[in-house]
């Protein structure tokens, strides 16, 4: 190995040692900070989906009923995903949280003891999700799974 070849191996190896953890440690702090996901960034993704709805009555989901919507990019996740069917017409929801893979409220029902139940969206992949409903004193009502089937291809989807 010649002398300048040497210096050069030379100062590559102080360089690395110079710059090497400030840069490691700036690739770490920028690895950690994709993973946290912001709120508004929902993650589901748009397409065709297709959902399965049941009734539940003392522990026991009674017969499946199938839906299917067009969720396209942008859609407030709110109205596309938690826009579940009320256990009573005098239900509503309120106290709303969010995250990138979650929609959690509370039910407020006239007549009963507030909060009256919950909710809960909840996804495992962007293609899939469950959701459920419960009220106090009657456990989950309500059970949901939803699963993306295709992209949507027009208006009418």
């Amino acid at each position: 190995m010649t002398a300048s070849v040497r210096r050069t191996v030379r100062r590559t190896r102080m360089a690395i040692r110079r710059f090497g953890l400030p840069v490691m440690l700036l690739f770490g702090v920028a690895c950690v900070a994709v993973t946290w996901a912001d709120p508004a960034d929902f993650q589901a993704m748009p397409g065709l989906w297709r959902v399965v709805l049941r009734a539940v009555s003392n522990g026991h989901a009674g017969p499946s009923r199938v839906e299917w919507h067009c969720v396209n990019e942008g859609d407030d996740p709110w109205a596309r995903f938690a826009a579940l069917p009320m256990p009573a017409p005098q239900c509503r929801r309120g106290d709303q949280h969010r995250s990138s893979t979650a929609l959690d409220w509370t039910l407020s029902c006239a007549g009963m003891p507030a909060p009256s139940g919950h909710g809960r969206v909840e996804f495992d992949t962007p293609e899939h999700y469950t959701a459920s409903i419960s009220l106090q004193g009657r456990g989950e009502v309500l059970q949901v799974e939803g699963v993306r089937r295709a992209a949507c291809t027009g208006p009418s989807d």
